[in-house]
């Protein structure tokens, strides 16, 4: 099992905006071989700021891969390219996680 870890941290009040991004059902990427499960998780901060985590389950580290290199996922960082992030995106990464159990 693999897991993709998307966080972004957001100004306090904005973390809805993120998750409707992210919780919509019936997408690309849950029709692709190798996609279990997508979670929406939020941490509220002592800041004020507010942490959404997007944890994608896939079968293995393959499957991810083969969605990274989709031309339909590439084709959606294209049209994003250029494009200035919202200005309440405070910070962004990515892991990726390997099961061991």
């Amino acid at each position: 099992m693999f897991y993709q870890m998307k966080k972004i941290v957001v100004e306090e009040g904005h973390a809805a905006q993120v998750i409707e991004r992210f919780s919509k059902r019936g997408g690309l990427i849950e029709q692709q071989p190798g996609f279990i499960d997508k979670q929406v998780l939020v941490k509220k901060s002592r800041r004020g700021n507010e942490e959404v985590i997007v944890m994608i389950h896939w079968e293995s580290e393959t499957d991810w891969k083969n969605w990274e290199k989709h031309p339909d996922h590439i084709a959606g960082h294209k049209a994003n390219a250029g494009k200035p992030k919202p200005s309440y995106v405070i910070e962004t990464s990515q892991d990726i996680y390997e099961a061991q159990i």
